[in-house]
Formats: C-alpha cells, structure tokens, sequence
C-alpha cells in the first residue's frame, strides 16, 4: 500500500512509502508504527486528515479500516489560524 504524506509530516520519512499490509494491520496499528519516526503521525493526533483512496477515514471505519496493499492512504497535516 501507498501511505503519501504532505507538508511536515513527511520531513523525517518522505513523501510517499511504500508497505506491505494486505489487511493485516489497522490504519491505527500503521501509525503508531510510524509515529516512532515522525511523533505528529500518532493517532490520536486531531491534527491531521486521513483519507483512504480519496475518502474520508471515518466514511470506511475510521482508524479501524485494515488497508490492502492495493490501497492508498493520504495524511494531511491541519492548518489552524487565528485572528489578532
């Protein structure tokens, strides 16, 4: 399966990785893997989208869904601003 990071959530691990699941392990399981390499991937993080093939994480199960290798998961960091 694809995992593709964007902004800096790929500065320690790169853009896109490459792993072999094949519904053996949950997105939840893939990022606490992840997440000793790069901490903003836990995934408890409410800073960041999942999309799994271009649909919201939580429209397939959420954190729950057992990706194939088949499969492309997305990760967007959340931008938040505010005003003075």
């Amino acid at each position: 399966m694809q995992i593709i990071l964007y902004g800096s959530l790929s500065r320690r691990l790169g853009k896109v990785l490459e792993i072999n699941v094949d519904g053996q392990k949950s997105i939840k399981d893939i990022l606490e893997d992840l997440s000793k390499k790069e901490p903003e991937l836990k995934p408890d993080n409410p800073n960041i989208l999942i999309f799994i093939n271009d649909a919201e994480a939580s429209l397939l199960g959420g954190l729950n869904y057992k990706p194939n290798n088949s499969d492309k998961i997305a990760v967007l960091p959340v931008a938040h601003g505010g005003s003075k």
